[in-house]
């Protein structure tokens, strides 16, 4: 387990150095004020240089007890594999059906997804959070000035 999580944190961090320079080299400002090309790449490689470093340093404090426990498996709960199809058939959804029905609709439906399938809560709680995320990070997009798709709800 050691190995595993020394080897994945240590890519991360190579992942986020480079995106997090690159976004730099990109610039981070624009001269009206608003974000520069190199603003969303910057802040994912600094979010995923601290995730990775979440998971490197406890990795390095510990000791290795993958070899004295025996055999772990892969999929660790009785249903994970089943839960793993599900998000990459959300997210084929998603892309497949975000130009024809629009950002706002197939974010929703794609949240309903996720809570109901994937872990699922009540439906009011579904529903009411994927409602707020949806309205929030639309009128945030239209904030920045992002072209979503429209859809067929046409907004």
């Amino acid at each position: 387990m050691k190995n595993r999580d020394l080897f994945s944190s240590l890519f991360w961090l190579t992942f986020g150095i480079l995106f997090a320079s690159g976004g730099l080299q990109h610039g981070l400002m624009e001269p009206e004020g608003v974000p520069g090309r190199g603003a969303l790449p910057f802040i994912a490689g600094v979010f995923a240089i601290i995730l990775s470093l979440l998971v490197l340093i406890p990795a390095l404090k510990r000791k290795d007890k993958g070899h004295s426990e025996g055999h772990k498996v892969f999929f660790p709960e009785r249903n994970g594999l089943k839960r793993l199809l599900i998000a990459i058939g959300l997210l084929a959804f998603y892309g497949f059906f975000l130009k024809t029905l629009g950002y706002p609709l197939t974010t929703f439906l794609f949240l309903v997804g996720a809570l109901k399938l994937i872990e699922p809560q009540e439906w009011k709680t579904t529903a009411i959070f994927s409602l707020l995320t949806t309205t929030i990070s639309f009128a945030i997009f239209k904030v920045l000035h992002v072209n979503l798709p429209i859809g067929i709800l046409g907004f």
